[in-house]
């Protein structure tokens, strides 16, 4: 008797695995340009204030190991969309005839909705005077979403308007004030490129009017016995930093600060629509960032602030603040709270851990670099999804990882980064032991040629393996 009472109470507090038969919402959270270090639950030294994002870490799973494929913004949706490095394809527009997150959810009987930036390419975007044409294919539902509302690309780059699935809302024929803000000390602020803009399109109103419809397409959904794959990518806190007034001297470190507390709370709202809907319980969902922040030297230096945390670079470096990004999974059905993964993974990954929950036979496994990490939400800590992984590759210089090793083909971080070494007394590339040295700061390139030479074999066996699709339809 004192067994069975004993087991009872082990079971009443086990997420049910086995007894999930309903297949779950799927919600991804996708913000732009927003660091490791920024949200407290990853960075206790944050001075942001991220009350949403620290919720779901509390009531899911955290992975500090998590990278995007690249660390800029079309490279790593493309590999989130596709399951596929960047590397391997021409990734500013995704192929008709590629595997997609939606196209696969969809053909497994999911409504499937996008709200937010696309930045993965039209057939057909720009007409000869440069601004949208008034029908543009190959977009979100060319691609798999039954439904899209949002951007063409990012908030900083013209012609400005909103779209509805394949077709402006309003088409940017007004010339909009912008500056040409690009220099070596700052690229963002407020300021965006002039350019082509609808005449109700105000840069200041996109996050709240992203935020509702993102509200909007729940509640619709909650309401259909379908269940429902949203897409939310926000195109903040990347530039221009243009906090609404509520939220403006908000944070301590300045306007970057102010935005990016104002997306935490637009996360927040849209996880009340989940609860106000009764389905948070077989609702997955995923917050990530596309990549690392912009935030220089000087950015830490005059807020006491890194926006990521312990790791070198930022926003399109080779180094760890680039493409190790913060992400966490809550899904109440399945994933214990307050559980924290070493386990190194990628946005590619997405594609076989859905395919895996939802029972699809996923024929184009051998066409993605794809691994599941359902056993790690399933609990198994101890459980290491991938040995292997490419990052961030340019034209001849590319950042690999095996394990706790990371191979960077080329010196310095390759980036946005401002660096101060002197290229001539630099190795030819870089080697790091990430277990001893997070931060990057013992190049052991010269000392471990060994080492540097194994890495390289892997990484061109990696690359070899070049995932042909081009027969899939």
């Amino acid at each position: 008797m004192t067994k069975l009472i004993i087991t009872l109470f082990a079971l009443s507090f086990t997420p049910a695995v086995s007894a999930v038969t309903k297949q779950p919402n799927v919600v991804i959270l996708l913000v732009d340009d927003m660091g490791y270090g920024d949200p407290k639950c990853f960075n206790a030294k944050s001075r942001l204030k991220t009350p949403a994002i620290d919720r779901l870490a509390a009531e899911g799973l955290m992975f500090t190991d998590a990278h995007a494929p690249h660390s800029t913004c079309i490279a790593s949706r493309y590999g989130l969309l596709t399951g596929r490095y960047p590397i391997r394809d021409m990734y500013r527009f995704i192929k008709p005839g590629k595997i997609t997150l939606p196209k696969l959810l969809k053909r497994n009987g999911y409504n499937t909705g996008m709200i937010g930036k696309w930045h993965v390419g039209f057939d057909n975007f720009k007409g000869k005077d440069g601004t949208a044409k008034q029908t543009m294919t190959g977009g979100p539902v060319d691609r798999g979403f039954d439904e899209f509302f949002g951007l063409w690309g990012s908030l900083d780059q013209p012609p400005y308007f909103y779209m509805k699935n394949r077709t402006p809302v309003e088409m940017p024929t007004e010339d909009g004030k912008g500056k040409h803000y690009f220099s070596k000390d700052r690229f963002y602020n407020g300021n965006w490129l002039p350019g082509k803009i609808a005449s109700h399109f105000k840069h200041v109103e996109v996050t709240p009017r992203l935020t509702t419809e993102a509200i909007s397409y729940i509640d619709k959904s909650a309401k259909k016995e379908k269940p429902f794959f949203l897409y939310f990518a926000l195109p903040s806190p990347h530039g221009p930093w243009v906090p609404t007034e509520e939220f403006k001297d908000s944070s301590p470190i300045g306007v970057y600060g102010d935005f990016a507390q104002q997306v935490d709370h637009s996360i927040g709202q849209v996880l009340e629509a989940l609860d106000k809907n009764g389905i948070i319980k077989n609702t997955l969902v995923i917050f990530t960032s596309d990549n690392g922040p912009v935030w220089y030297q000087r950015d830490r230096l005059k807020h006491n602030h890194s926006s990521t945390s312990i790791y070198s670079g930022m926003k399109g470096d080779f180094w760890e603040g680039g493409h190790r990004v913060p992400f966490i999974v809550r899904w109440p059905s399945v994933v214990q709270p307050k559980r924290v993964s070493k386990s190194m993974i990628c946005f590619t990954d997405l594609m076989a851990t859905f395919a895996e929950i939802i029972g699809d036979e996923f024929r184009e496994a051998a066409t993605t670099d794809s691994r599941s990490f359902l056993p790690v939400m399933k609990d198994d800590l101890a459980y290491q999804v991938r040995d292997t992984m490419i990052l961030n590759a340019k034209r001849s210089a590319v950042a690999f990882r095996h394990r706790n090793w990371k191979l960077i083909t080329t010196k310095g971080p390759g980036g946005f980064t401002h660096w101060d070494g002197k290229p001539s007394e630099e190795p030819v590339g870089q080697l790091y032991n990430l277990a001893k040295d997070p931060s990057e700061q013992n190049n052991l390139w010269n000392e471990m040629p060994g080492k540097v030479k194994a890495l390289r074999v892997l990484l061109e066996t990696e690359k070899a393996n070049k995932k042909n699709d081009k027969n899939l339809k």
